[in-house]
């Protein structure tokens, strides 16, 4: 019986925009896989009620094989 990955969904903690950039041309450098969505969302950190820092959570979706393809 053989299993193939087709896709996956990743998600990655960054300290800073600079670094949402870098990982997204790293991502699409990558030529093991297609980058079919990449997004991310700003946190704070908060304490006492005083927003202290922030970081940003990225989801990049990563295109292995597609689907139709694989047994045609």
């Amino acid at each position: 019986m053989a299993r193939y990955l087709l896709n996956q969904t990743d998600v990655y903690a960054v300290d800073d925009l600079s670094g949402v950039d870098a990982l997204k041309e790293e991502l699409l450098a990558d030529p093991t896989f297609t980058l079919a969505a990449f997004g991310y969302k700003t946190k704070q950190i908060k304490e006492k009620k005083e927003v202290v820092g922030e970081y940003h959570l990225v989801t990049a979706k990563k295109v292995y094989l597609i689907e139709k393809e694989l047994f045609s």
